[in-house]
């Protein structure tokens, strides 16, 4: 038979992070207020967080980043935008480029129209800086040479004839292109383009570029060629297309610019081909230079400024092409036309797509909210919400005439009650057919109408609500909300804490102690924009936070063996996971409520051979936390940890100590090393009852 001294009751499966029950009644496989920086994986294990590393340039010593933007262009290009202090930047060749740097407010927001003279989306901004709107094409290019008054771009070969075509054989000699007259590489080629050929006899298509030469550009191996000698008129050019319009550049905008090195220059022709003219006193630049197009403000008409000579809009949002305008200081709401978002001049009777002019029914405009969701979850497919007052939410609606000649607009309030309405604008997340945003109670919870409307329903409880002792201690001003690979990321800027709420296995992870303000989806990988200075990080990746340790906390719920009664003794406590080398784990058993009987503390060392089983140097872990669920195998990959390249020791550690009796006790694993990486799969005792009640407290 085995010694009793050696029977360990475990804990393992672990079930999320609570702070709102009480401890002493939760299951000890629940992770509990101190936790920090750990994770609950797929296969329900407590892991090591990943790091963050920083992304494009360093800060300046700004302030934090208030507001971002992600714009996918109707040409395929992709655009992040930050904001801080006075400036806005967009992100291009490998840095942060600054669009403008005189604006009042770092809050922006923007929203994406299509503008249908340019024939083509383009990105529309507020900051509450004046009756005005902000607009830029999102062009952006390198230039290849220039006069005082043309500039031609990179990326662009026309109408030559010294281009020849060799096939290769798709097996170890890649097609390739050559040029006689070397010009590639000054042309602005790079590895990684798209190469669109016209003008071919049988080459006319799309590639992908391996390497470029001056004489010669090198396709992947996928790529088909058929062999063609020179002679034919061929044009060449990349993603960014063989003209200035096809590169995003305005070209009926008026006074429309481009600006290099800092400053403007307007030009007047030649965005139909690939050199820009009508310059005045353009300096010569340097093959490779960036060139962007300057943006433009737009002054508000006078159907807007009739009707609120103050209203400054600092909101805006778009739905079938409409752009509306809200401000924080005013109750108004303005729409544009469908097809020109610059006129807001209303018509009688209003047509299908006529300009708008709303009062909504409790106050000042908080947010907008684009609505699409083919479920009808709010009566109609496409539509807006937008914040009023403190606690309102309306929504606007349209109905049809019935000979489909006019069309009816209302403003509809839900029926909310004090606190439902939004805490921060930008604390709102679509999710597929959903809408989540944080409410001034402070809780995370659905926008439906069935939810605010509906006072006695189990619908009604907040997804937050497992961890409402946390929501309620935070202050989520310029919170930011995104949802990423099936969990919802919550930035509380104020505190430098990340929160995620796991929507598939609806849980909750501990607080993840990242200072970042505003999230971004970039490449299909989620950043953060640094709540405190103006950097930029990747998230979820390497082992460490921007060279920082991390802080790792795991502190799991009391355990009391089944009997809050009964007084119970132990002598030796089970831990088994993996862990980095590196790594040393203390942990800290608390015996008694917070300890008072005495606190234990014990080292698991990585490096330590005896409890420590090393795997065949492969490295464990190339997913990320919500990527996949994992489990099974004892040596299965452990999400948390992609691309780390860090080697887990499988480890078992019993500690042993002098018998110490207890009613209740919990345990803490905690490590501050540099890198250090761990997975908690099981913990437990050699609990067992010492055959007496809790006498000490009878009366």
């Amino acid at each position: 038979m085995a010694d009793v001294q050696d029977d360990y009751t475990t804990t393992q499966g672990f079930a999320g992070y609570v702070s709102k029950p009480e401890i002493t009644q939760l299951s000890p496989n629940y992770l509990v207020k101190g936790s920090r920086d750990v994770l609950v994986d797929y296969a329900n294990r407590v892991i090591s967080r990943n790091g963050y590393t920083l992304y494009n340039q360093a800060n300046t010593n700004a302030g934090g980043i208030k507001g971002s933007f992600e714009w996918e262009t109707s040409t395929g290009t992709f655009l992040s935008f930050r904001s801080f202090d006075h400036t806005l930047q967009f992100d291009w060749n490998g840095t942060y480029n600054s669009l403008l740097t005189n604006l009042r407010s770092p809050y922006v927001e923007f929203v994406r129209v299509l503008d249908f003279t340019e024939q083509t989306d383009v990105l529309l901004f507020v900051n509450g800086d004046g009756a005005q709107m902000h607009r830029w094409s999102g062009g952006v290019s390198k230039v290849r040479s220039s006069t005082s008054t043309t500039v031609t771009k990179q990326g662009v070969l026309t109408a030559v004839t010294t281009i020849a075509f060799n096939a290769g054989d798709g097996v170890s000699v890649a097609p390739t292109i050559t040029n006689s007259s070397n010009s590639f590489v000054s042309a602005g080629f790079a590895a990684g383009d798209i190469l669109h050929v016209a003008g071919s006899a049988s080459n006319n298509s799309n590639f992908t570029i391996a390497s470029v030469a001056a004489g010669m550009i090198t396709l992947v191996m996928s790529d088909v060629l058929v062999s063609e000698a020179a002679g034919a008129t061929v044009t060449l050019y990349n993603q960014t297309g063989p003209t200035w319009k096809s590169a995003r550049f305005f070209s009926s905008v008026s006074g429309r610019a481009i600006v290099y090195n800092g400053v403007s220059y307007t030009y007047t022709g030649g965005e139909t081909t690939d050199t820009l003219t009508g310059l005045t006193s353009f300096p010569t630049v340097t093959a490779g230079d960036s060139v962007w197009q300057a943006s433009d403000t737009i002054a508000l008409p006078s159907a807007i400024t009739s009707a609120d000579g103050s209203f400054y809009p600092d909101l805006i949002g778009t739905q079938l092409n409409i752009v509306y305008l809200g401000s924080t200081k005013s109750a108004l709401i303005f729409g544009s036309k469908a097809n020109d978002y610059t006129n807001f001049t209303l018509t009688s009777p209003r047509a299908q797509g006529d300009p708008i002019l709303q009062p909504l029914t409790s106050g000042p405009c908080t947010c907008i909210i684009p609505v699409d969701t083919d479920r009808q979850i709010l009566n109609i497919q496409n539509t807006l919400v937008f914040g009023s007052g403190s606690d309102s939410f309306d929504q606007i609606d349209f109905h049809m005439s019935a000979d489909n000649t006019t069309e009816l607009c209302r403003i509809i309030r839900y029926k909310t009650a004090k606190t439902d309405g939004v805490y921060s604008k930008n604390g709102i997340c679509p999710i597929k057919n959903n809408t989540l945003y944080i409410s001034n109670e402070p809780a995370l919870v659905p926008l439906s109408q069935a939810t605010l409307e509906n006072s006695n329903d189990r619908r009604n409880v907040p997804l937050s609500d497992p961890i409402k002792d946390d929501f309620d201690a935070y202050d989520f001003t310029d919170s930011h909300v995104v949802y990423w690979k099936r969990a919802v990321y919550i930035t509380v800027p104020s505190q430098g804490i990340l929160l995620i709420y796991d929507m598939m296995r609806n849980l909750w992870q501990p607080p993840q102690y990242i200072p970042v303000s505003r999230l971004a989806v970039i490449d299909g990988w989620l950043y953060g924009h640094c709540s405190t200075t103006n950097e930029t990080y990747k998230l979820f990746v390497g082992t460490n936070d921007n060279g920082s340790q991390i802080k790792q906390r795991a502190r799991f719920a009391y355990n009391n063996g089944g009997s809050r009664t009964r007084v119970k003794s132990m002598s030796q406590y089970w831990t088994d996971g993996y862990i980095t080398p590196n790594a040393t784990i203390t942990m800290y058993q608390y015996f008694g409520y917070n300890g008072y009987l005495g606190v234990k503390s014990l080292t698991i060392t990585g490096s330590d051979e005896s409890i420590a089983v090393l795997p065949e140097a492969s490295p464990l872990g190339t997913d990320v936390f919500g990527v996949d669920p994992l489990g099974g195998a004892s040596l299965s990959a452990i999400p948390g940890l992609p691309y780390s390249g860090s080697i887990l020791a499988r480890f078992y550690q019993i500690d042993t100590m002098a018998r110490k009796q207890f009613v209740e006790s919990y345990v803490e694993y905690a490590t501050d090393d540099l890198d250090a990486q761990f997975a908690i799969l099981a913990h437990g005792s050699n609990m067992q009852d010492s055959g007496t009640a809790h006498i000490s407290h009878k009366k």
